[in-house]
């Protein structure tokens, strides 16, 4: 078993989790690293995507909306524009968020750059809150 160290996971409203984990796996703006006890510090943007930590031997999951990753040989502290565990998700309105940008990027000719992008991130934060409810209901 990895050695402990103590994972904060926080949004701008709200402390999801404190405690010790064995093990942490965040999507970086560079691509998803992973985090045990002892490593070297460094702080990271995050890209919305699927947070995992590993707490009493079981893997827990989060969809994050980007945000920071500070790592410090002691601990990991994430400060995430948003975080929802599986069963906070709602399944429908992710789905249908996920239709409205589609439908949205469609008439892709007649938006700004501006309003590609905001649709874009969107799609993406809707994507990601499907794949982990999805995954949440496989490990069931």
């Amino acid at each position: 078993m990895a050695k402990p160290f103590k994972l904060r996971l926080l949004t701008p409203y709200k402390s999801v989790f404190e405690d010790e984990v064995e093990a942490i796996s965040v999507p970086g703006e560079n691509g998803e690293f992973g985090v045990l006890a002892g490593h070297t510090k460094f702080i990271t943007t995050l890209v919305p995507g699927v947070l995992r930590y590993v707490h009493v031997g079981k893997t827990e999951r989060a969809a994050i909306g980007g945000g920071f990753t500070e790592v410090c040989p002691d601990g990991v502290t994430v400060l995430a524009d948003s975080m929802e565990k599986p069963e906070e998700i709602d399944v429908e309105r992710a789905e249908l968020s996920r239709r409205e940008a589609l439908e949205d990027l469609e008439k892709k000719r007649e938006l700004s750059p501006e309003q590609v992008a905001h649709i874009e991130e969107r799609l993406t934060r809707a994507q990601n809150r499907l794949r982990v409810a999805k995954l949440e209901e496989h490990s069931s």
